[in-house]
């Protein structure tokens, strides 16, 4: 651990640079349904501010209505499975779904298919109407003039969700999340579906704001550290010079 004033300074600088960042994704995702804050955790503050690793904070968002039916938000834990290319898994709070041109309820955004939880995606029929999405999980609609039941949306838990990788369109896994546990809503260790609901984000926008100008108030103040540093060291080795010309 250095003690070094000029590294310190420099390290410190890195750290709330990143913290910055952190802070204006945030912000930037304050309406994005689903978004779950980051947090900066700092090490060895005595001796340079380390950004040591960027979590995931897990508590909720609100719920919005929406009316639409096939929109779900999750009341307790639990993420949605969104079946990605090459068979990658994406885990999101975000319930706007809807049915692609091919038949398949999709996350609306990013075109995955929602996982069912036989593990595979769920059908909708050609011409079925009055889809909904029970509290269970359990996706209906009307087929041929008659009712039908087409799947149920799975859902998956973690022993450590603040270990959860936030990427553009929901998160992935990491080795601080643990491993992946696959349920169905409304069963134990599971939450349930509230359907024509998504969940907002849980971005604290004042306290981010706060946090912004803290962590530019902290940047400054060890920039002009690192300045005087310099300049100290400069005044120094010019001392030094100047003996060495007079002897």
């Amino acid at each position: 651990m250095s003690t070094d004033p000029l590294n310190i300074g420099v390290t410190a600088m890195e750290a709330y640079d990143v913290a910055m960042d952190v802070s204006a994704n945030n912000i930037a995702n304050v309406g994005t349904p689903g978004f779950r804050a980051d947090a900066v955790e700092f090490q060895n503050l005595y001796a340079g501010a380390v950004a040591a690793r960027i979590g995931t904070t897990s508590a909720a968002g609100g719920l919005a209505p929406t009316g639409d039916a096939t929109n779900v938000a999750i009341s307790g834990t639990g993420y949605f499975i969104l079946a990605g290319p090459n068979g990658s898994s994406t885990y999101t709070r975000d319930g706007n779904f809807s049915v692609s041109a091919n038949g398949f309820l999709v996350d609306t955004a990013s075109g995955f298919t929602v996982t069912d939880v036989t593990g595979g995606p769920i059908a909708i029929p050609s011409g079925a109407t009055g889809l909904t999405i029970g509290a269970d999980g359990t996706v209906s609609a009307t087929v041929n003039g008659g009712p039908m039941t087409l799947g149920r949306v799975a859902l998956a838990a973690f022993q450590n969700p603040g270990g959860l990788v936030q990427v553009p369109g929901g998160f992935i896994v990491s080795a601080n999340s643990g491993n992946v546990l696959t349920g169905a809503p409304a069963t134990a260790g599971y939450g349930s579906l509230v359907s024509g609901f998504l969940e907002t984000s849980n971005v604290d926008l004042a306290g981010e704001m706060i946090k912004m100008i803290a962590s530019q108030a902290a940047y400054e103040a060890n920039a002009k550290s690192v300045r005087t540093g310099d300049q100290m060291l400069q005044t120094a080795i010019g001392i030094g010079e100047d003996a060495k010309g007079e002897g």
